[in-house]
């Protein structure tokens, strides 16, 4: 039973799509992991590149005024006002706090920079207040040359150099910038090919799992294949087997009691003869009386003799034999619509030609099916037996104006359940062909089979001396 189970197409379907599955989650997932990681990782670069160039912005900007104020200073040739000197120092205050707090949150924000580059930034900007603490020292004594040298002397060029260190920056931080950008790019090409890579795996796991596939399916379809022909030859032979008995019953039952009961009836008759020749006149009552009773005896057998001989037709007709398909049909027709009281017509149309034998049965048992089926079920007044070729189709239509059936009749095969309905359907499709149940449109039912002309027709056989007593 393991091994069986094992051996199943359906498992190995099952792994294969499994593996399918796994492989393309697999492939989903790990694209969007690094999708994701990329997309963190830029974001977070960029937004701290942001920060940081803002913040040097905000340097730049402190500069510019801080630039500003030194030059009024410069040009400011007297010794200033007490006001004026006090709202000097207010503005270098507020500048020199704002400028020190953006200095050391750059410092955080700074992308790798050479070594030593952020240091002589702030010992630049330590420098550069101190100069102008200087200035401001002299300017409160009343030295104002003295504060505008050390402006112009040391301030300024302290101010040039903080200033270049902020443009450098600015400078690195695009440098960085193109470099984050070709570090993504990089980053998309890897994951660009390892993709492509997965797919590529992908795409052989699908085709390997297809081949195995198509490859079971084969195998599958091959077993039921050949099931399917061992199936239908057993049911052919037991077709033919259940023909050869019929036949042979009906041989035996034409033959022998047959021929027994026509002795029988014979004899009964020279009997009824020599009695009649033979009475006395003063017997004539006791001879009329055994007359009488052997008339009956004779009425009784050739009675029998025709049911026999009937019984002998419906289990093999040998009209079949002996004038072909049509001729079988008209006469069972004619029998069907006088036993059952059902007005029943058998029309040809087209060319017939000669059927097979086995056809033929087939063909014939079909229509003994369903008109049976009409008689038990149907409660028809009226049916038609029509046989039809056109365009190389030979078409037999069994049809009845009867109440019609139930929607399981004509549902799919394999949904049915009736015994003459799958042997009607057996031999179709023994003969190369198809049945199908439909409605009528009198409300009935049309039983009808389509079988190609070349697969029934044969070649006429030489008539045989011997033909057999109807």
């Amino acid at each position: 039973m393991t091994s069986d189970a094992a051996r199943s197409p359906s498992v190995r379907l099952g792994l294969g799509l499994g593996l399918s599955l796994l492989t393309i989650l697999g492939v989903c997932l790990y694209a969007a992991h690094e999708i994701a990681v990329l997309r963190d990782e830029q974001m977070a670069v960029s937004e701290r590149h942001r920060r940081d160039s803002l913040e040097l912005l905000r340097i730049q900007s402190n500069l510019s005024t801080l630039a500003v104020s030194m030059r009024d200073m410069l040009e400011q040739t007297e010794a200033p006002d007490r006001d004026r000197l006090v709202a000097w120092q207010n503005t270098f205050a507020r500048l020199r706090a704002d400028l020190t707090q953006a200095i050391e949150l750059e410092r955080t924000l700074a992308p790798p920079r050479p070594s030593g580059q952020q240091q002589e930034l702030t010992e630049t900007a330590d420098r550069l207040w101190a100069a102008i603490d200087r200035a401001f020292t002299l300017q409160i004594h009343g030295d104002t040359h003295g504060a505008a040298e050390v402006m112009r002397s040391s301030a300024l060029p302290r101010h040039g150099e903080l200033s270049g260190f902020v443009g450098q920056f600015l400078i690195r931080n695009t440098q960085v910038e193109e470099d984050a950008a070709a570090a993504a790019r990089g980053v998309y090409t890897r994951v660009a090919r390892e993709i492509y890579l997965l797919m590529a795996i992908l795409l052989a796991a699908v085709a390997v799992t297809g081949v195995l596939n198509i490859a079971s399916t084969r195998r599958a379809f091959n077993d039921v294949k050949a099931l399917s022909a061992q199936l239908r030859a057993l049911t052919w032979r037991m077709l033919r087997l259940q023909e050869d008995m019929q036949t042979s019953m009906a041989r035996e039952l034409h033959d022998e009691f047959g021929q027994i009961l026509t002795a029988m009836t014979m004899l009964l008759g020279r009997a009824k003869r020599q009695m009649e020749l033979a009475s006395q006149p003063s017997q004539d009552d006791a001879v009329r009386k055994l007359i009488r009773n052997l008339e009956e005896v004779q009425e009784i057998a050739q009675q029998t003799l025709e049911r026999i001989r009937t019984a002998s037709r419906l289990l093999h007709p040998v009209i079949l034999d002996d004038f072909g398909l049509e001729q079988a049909i008209a006469w069972y027709v004619d029998q069907f619509s006088r036993q059952h009281g059902i007005d029943t017509q058998f029309v040809r149309t087209g060319a017939i030609g000669y059927i097979a034998p086995d056809p033929s049965i087939h063909l014939y048992r079909i229509v003994q099916e369903a008109l049976s089926n009409v008689s038990h079920h149907s409660g028809a007044p009226r049916a038609w037996v029509r046989l039809t070729q056109a365009d190389g189709i030979l078409a037999l239509d069994i049809e009845d104006a009867g109440k019609g059936v139930s929607a399981a009749a004509t549902a799919p095969a394999t949904e049915r359940r009736g015994l003459g309905i799958t042997s009607m359907r057996e031999r179709a499709e023994l003969m190369g062909g198809e049945l199908t149940i439909t409605r009528a449109a009198s409300g009935g039912v049309i039983v009808s089979v389509r079988v190609p002309l070349s697969q029934v027709t044969a070649a006429k056989p030489e008539a045989s001396t011997y033909t057999r007593t109807a």
